[in-house]
């Protein structure tokens, strides 16, 4: 929403002022909601409008994680699926082996010590 009203190339320090002024608005308006016990709130919205904003921000954020997962320098600022992944393809010769592979073992470390905590700590 942002970049429909200013920038990031034509007015960069503006688009950073705004963008963390919009963070910490945000981060401000959750604290009081959790401050003053206001969580009941979510219990008007549909389960269906939840688990949709949640998908959809898990989407996002492992969109732009392949980013880093596969090396690449020169990404794209979209956040799109199609953006994305265009831009993964087009710069595949950008792609480091070094970086996948370490990517690739930390998430298999991850899932495993998941799996092995779970057979450890459960009755």
């Amino acid at each position: 929403m942002l970049t429909q009203q200013v920038s990031p190339t034509g007015d960069p320090v503006l688009f950073l002022q705004l963008a963390f002024t919009a963070t910490f608005f945000a981060g401000l308006f959750q604290a009081s909601l959790g401050f003053l016990r206001l969580g009941f709130i979510i219990d008007f919205l549909s389960k269906a409008t939840l688990i949709g904003f949640m998908a959809g921000a898990a989407i996002i954020v492992s969109l732009q994680q392949l980013k880093s997962l596969l090396g690449i320098t020169h990404f794209t600022k979209k956040m799109g699926f199609i953006p994305v992944m265009t831009s993964v393809f087009h710069n595949s010769r950008e792609w480091s082996w070094q970086t996948i592979l370490m990517g690739f073992s930390f998430l298999v470390f991850l899932l495993v010590a998941r799996h092995v905590v779970g057979l450890i700590t459960s009755p």
